[in-house]
């Protein structure tokens, strides 16, 4: 492997001109460890073509090379990384932001539906694209003592390979219709690389109390609970002839017994079977436990030991292509499932003297539907600015629409959103009840039903069209490929590219958003699906909200062309002031 080791400024003065006027320059590191806020990077390795690999040796060559280092990675040419999430968050500590990016490990994964491997790493890239075997033995290596000849042979090769590797995948990616939706990703994952490494704010005083609340709820819960199962008896001896008795609320066995002794003829113990029996005491109690027992365990109790002790902020960690749908994952910890009520979302807050800035898109997944069905009463609705959940509550109910309630309204909420995915009428009656808190019958969620593919006739075209054909292959308007199973359910089919829509016209106003804050002291700080979050100075709190609605209004109808994408924005002290 041909290479240069680089210590000093001197050392790369020869090859800047090179660097600087290369069309494409890959860039990969070598770190002490994985944390940007706690290790450091060693090595830079750059790679462009007719020249040896640089590989810079950052524990000589910093701090006094930092500006010659920022000058060769924020020209003007694509900056190609294997996993740029990562190198990004590390050079952002260093105040050097790279741009623009093509990185490989995306490219793979948005391959992955046109012959690609099934995993995006370097080594499987190389081997499925070039033929190449890349051995990673040096990656656990000790980077920060002495380094050998094996180990800047090996970070020299994982730059070098990236060139090539990107001159197949690039024709790869146009060849398959994925170019649009790679130069989406490309952009969002300075976006990603932000929020990683900037993170979020936990008031930690509210959220103790938020503890001490949820473990009083569901030991409320539990004595309710136990006027139906007796409370526990202790054996104190061997010889004691008292009958032990240990109710268990989390075995689903013990539930389903529990349930059959008090009347209740349910044959699980899920949250769908269990909303039938809504209004039983018994079934109340055990929801209100189920929900407070799972806000311990999974966000109460262990948020506190995620704070990074250097910053003193949480750092929740994203799969910038986490489902296939092409939404984003979350954890470490998953911001996206934090409970929406405001005692939780209050516990998250801007620094002093700074803001949250909130915003969420309005109906997106409606919207996408009304395009890609077509729908002309929808899509008309959208364009002159009319509620469509009050539309949909007139038309369904048959009333004036200054004349729908709120109940009737809220009830439309449910018949717009499970039914433009092929809810069935019983599906439908259980969504309303657990998702809006709406009780309907089962002949009322027929007639709902029967009402709303009457109302928006492209829809029903639309979900006839998929039942008729089952198309083994779908796309996100943006061009996202999905690959269905010959068994897929048919509900997946209208899903998976609404979902994928609204997650692409996400991450492009999340590109945008990365040029925009950049030279300014905005940070994005979290996504949740269709909602973005920044934090900025006071003073610039409503530059920042203008910032924002414009971007995302703009990915929006940059995607959606048919249909307007409106963006609602908030600035408060709290994630519960949206």
């Amino acid at each position: 492997m041909d290479f240069t080791l680089v210590t000093c400024e001197d050392d790369i003065a020869p090859y800047l001109p090179a660097l600087r006027q290369s069309k494409v320059l890959a860039v990969d590191t070598e770190t002490t460890g994985l944390n940007p806020h706690t290790n450091r990077i060693r090595l830079v390795q750059l790679a462009v073509e007719g020249m040896p690999v640089l590989v810079i040796d950052c524990f000589s060559f910093l701090p006094k090379g930092r500006a010659t280092l920022k000058d060769a990675l924020e020209g003007s040419n694509v900056k190609l990384f294997q996993n740029a999430k990562f190198d990004l968050q590390f050079f952002m500590a260093l105040d050097i932001h790279p741009s623009p990016i093509f990185d490989t490990m995306l490219a793979g994964q948005l391959l992955r539906t046109s012959g690609g491997p099934p995993r995006a790493n370097l080594a499987a890239l190389a081997q499925h694209y070039l033929g190449e075997e890349i051995a990673k033995d040096e990656q656990a290596s000790d980077w920060q003592g002495d380094l050998s000849h094996a180990q800047l042979s090996y970070a020299a090769r994982d730059a070098e390979v990236l060139p090539r590797l990107r001159e197949v995948m690039v024709k790869k990616l146009f060849d398959n219709g994925l170019a649009e939706i790679a130069r989406i990703e490309f952009a969002c994952v300075r976006a990603i690389a932000q929020m990683e490494f900037t993170g979020v704010r936990l008031d930690a005083e509210r959220w103790k109390q938020l503890i001490v609340q949820t473990e009083k709820k569901r030991d409320e819960a539990m004595d309710t609970l136990y006027t139906f199962s007796g409370k526990p008896v202790v054996q104190m001896s061997l010889l004691d002839d008292g009958v032990v008795m240990n109710p268990n609320f989390e075995s689903n066995q013990y539930i389903l017994h529990l349930l059959h002794a008090n009347g209740i003829p349910a044959d699980a113990t899920s949250k769908r079977v269990l909303s039938a029996y809504a209004g039983h005491p018994l079934i109340k109690a055990l929801t209100s436990y189920r929900k407070a027992t799972k806000a311990l365990s999974s966000f109460l109790y262990p948020m506190p030991q995620m704070v990074h002790p250097s910053t003193g902020r949480l750092h929740p960690r994203y799969g910038q292509i986490g489902a296939w749908s092409g939404r984003m994952s979350c954890g470490g910890p998953n911001i996206q499932q934090i409970p929406r009520d405001l005692d939780f979302r209050a516990c998250f807050i801007a620094q002093p003297g700074r803001k949250l800035v909130i915003a969420d898109y309005s109906q997106i997944e409606l919207r996408v539907a009304a395009q890609i069905s077509g729908d002309s009463r929808m899509i008309s609705a959208y364009k002159k600015g009319e509620d469509l959940h009050t539309l949909t509550a007139a038309l369904v109910s048959d009333v004036p629409v200054d004349a729908v309630s709120k109940t009737q309204r809220q009830a439309a909420k449910a018949v717009n959103f499970g039914l433009i995915f092929g809810m069935g009428a019983a599906g439908l009656q259980q969504y309303a009840q657990q998702s809006y808190g709406v009780e309907m019958t089962l002949e009322e969620a027929t007639r709902f039903r029967d009402s709303f593919f009457l109302a928006y006739p492209g829809i029903a075209g639309w979900h006839r069209r998929i039942r008729n054909t089952k198309p083994t292959e779908e796309r996100t308007i943006s061009g996202r490929k999905f690959v269905f199973r010959e068994n897929s359910g048919v509900s997946g089919l209208y899903n998976t590219p609404v979902q994928g829509t609204a997650a692409d016209i996400a991450k492009a106003a999340l590109g945008i958003l990365a040029r925009r804050v950049t030279d300014t002291n905005i940070r994005i700080i979290a996504a949740v699906h269709d909602e973005i979050l920044l934090e900025a100075d006071d003073h610039e709190a409503t530059l920042a909200a203008a910032m924002l609605k414009d971007a995302m209004e703009h990915a929006g109808n940059k995607i959606l062309t048919a249909v307007p994408c409106v963006a609602e924005v908030k600035v408060s002290d709290t994630w519960a002031g949206k």
